[in-house]
């Protein structure tokens, strides 16, 4: 009976049922008369992480390490349990452990330099990623540079090439490569298969991009590509650029609606379909909400995507205002089965996908938003993108209103979720403490503004059928209504603030400090 529920557990894990896959190794583990293999604590922990049970997948892997303290398939997935939460000191701690159990596994080196990347430590990420490059490879650092380069120089001996860090969740660095007047940027990335990461990016230099003419100006040009053991090396055209600012909205709006209109929504879901995701509401990882979003017109997608965020403002202790937030926006959207009204034909197109402030630039030559990094293109509601790229800066709502939405015709649905979008990536862009203090220049105006355009289409739909007196009446209801919950957490952040404040002042550097600070003050007076 029991070798049974592990069968079936593994059924459920391949048809990607987590709860009924986690059932099934609770079941075995209580009524399991044998040792329980590590390995079964091992998937049973990614079961529970996948459905976001993140503290019970914490006990379960704390169990399975009290008897088996150094086995490489339980710390792999405290490693993964550990990156999921963005816990970075820790997953830095387990990556050491692999490594000394295993020094030349390449995967533990890429793991150490991921956590660093994170932790902002690129030095140490960029050693990583090396001493990880030359054991995947089995080759020396300089060998495998003559390899990229040789795949689109015929004179290896007039090329100059630099190594140096990037950013970005499956990366492995980059090479700078100057050839002549020209010059070459190579992205170093994990390579799973042609649907997703580096593969998926690939694609789109190949198929995407060469299909769509509208693209050529949006994006820099292919050079050439290479697979090598799983990792993809992937060489553009390096642009003489700046950074987008947030003075760059102009040029950014533009280019998303015309990477929005690039390709035919039909053509997009049937020859470039979004890859088979996970849809795991991760916290902090704004990529959580595009891959929500390609399924939004769906209720079980929001239904899980509420369940995951309420299971992460639990687990993290969120603040009581921005879990009441949530709940109104939850509201707003479950209430009024406003998924309903999203229709993919016409609401859905080519999104970039992370379009964030880091995968744009501003080219000089062309005086145009060039867009980099197409590891996640997808298909979605075509104002996705700016969403991100807003909340990417973390842009106040008011500027959100003069910059996109008072000027853009969007339709009242699309107005609709464009805020539930935007109210998700602030949750995930904003820290704790900002959530606390600074939601009322954020999350809370933009779940108002929502709340109003959800009243303004439920009395449009009735229609005749109301007064204009009854109208206004509504109208009014809901201005009361908001107001006295803008004034509780108007109150919640002043607390938050003292709170802070007495923290700050009761602090042994606060104390060291005054000295100085009366200094300060007495020159000030003069």
């Amino acid at each position: 009976m029991t070798e049974q529920l592990l069968k079936e557990a593994k059924k459920f894990q391949k048809k990607r049922h987590w709860n009924h896959a986690a059932a099934c190794y609770r079941q075995y583990l209580s009524e399991s008369e044998r040792t329980v293999q590590a390995e079964v604590y091992a998937d049973y922990a990614r079961s529970l992480r996948i459905n976001s049970e993140t503290n019970k997948a914490l006990d379960v892997l704390n169990e399975g390490k009290r008897l088996y303290p150094d086995h490489e398939r339980i710390l792999l997935e405290f490693h993964n349990l550990y990156d999921f939460l963005g816990n970075w000191e820790d997953t830095v701690g387990i990556a050491r452990q692999l490594i000394k159990l295993n020094p030349q596994t390449a995967d533990y080196h890429f793991r150490l330099g991921r956590s660093y990347s994170f932790l902002k430590k690129h030095q140490l990420a960029k050693k990583s990623y090396q001493t990880a490059l030359e054991f995947k490879h089995g080759c020396s650092f300089q060998n495998l540079v003559k390899k990229i380069q040789q795949g689109f120089v015929k004179d290896a001996a007039r090329i100059k090439t630099t190594y140096i860090f990037i950013d970005g969740k499956n990366n492995y660095g980059a090479f700078i490569h100057e050839y002549g007047d020209r010059k070459f940027f190579t992205k170093i990335s994990n390579y799973t298969n042609a649907q997703i990461g580096a593969g998926r990016e690939e694609s789109f230099y190949q198929k995407v991009r060469v299909r769509s003419p509208q693209l050529h100006s949006l994006t820099p040009a292919y050079i050439d590509s290479q697979i090598i053991d799983n990792v993809s090396y992937l060489t553009i055209e390096l642009v003489k650029s700046t950074a987008v600012t947030s003075d760059s909205a102009v040029w950014v709006i533009d280019a998303a609606q015309k990477i929005a209109s690039a390709v035919p929504y039909q053509e997009l879901v049937t020859q470039y379909p979004p890859p088979k995701y996970v849809f795991q509401f991760k916290k902090g990882r704004a990529i959580s909400v595009v891959h929500f979003f390609s399924r939004i017109h769906e209720e079980p997608y929001n239904e899980k995507l509420f369940a995951a965020l309420e299971l992460i403002m639990k687990q993290n202790r969120y603040p009581g205002a921005v879990r009441h937030l949530m709940k109104r926006l939850q509201s707003a959207i479950m209430d009024n089965q406003l998924y309903q009204k999203i229709k993919p034909e016409k609401h859905y197109s080519l999104l970039h996908g992370d379009f964030a402030f880091q995968n744009l630039l501003f080219d000089e030559e062309s005086q145009c938003v060039k867009v980099i990094d197409w590891s996640s293109y997808t298909v979605g509601p075509h104002f996705i993108d700016l969403a991100r790229y807003f909340t990417s800066l973390l842009t106040p709502y008011s500027e959100i209103e003069r910059l996109y939405t008072a000027k853009q015709k969007l339709s009242t649905i699309e107005h609709i979720f464009f805020l539930y979008a935007l109210t998700l990536f602030y949750f995930q862009k904003m820290g704790p403490k900002s959530r606390a203090s600074k939601i009322s220049d954020y999350i809370l105006p933009a779940i108002e503004d929502l709340e109003f355009l959800v009243l303004q289409k439920k009395l449009n739909q009735e229609g005749d059928e109301m007064t204009d007196i009854s109208k206004q009446l509504a109208e009014r209801d809901l201005q009361i209504q908001q107001l006295e919950q803008r004034n509780m957490i108007l109150n919640k952040e002043k607390e938050y603030l003292r709170m802070e404040l007495s923290t700050l002042q009761s602090s042994k550097s606060w104390k060291i400090t005054r000295p100085l600070r009366l200094f300060t003050e007495s020159r000030t007076k003069k």
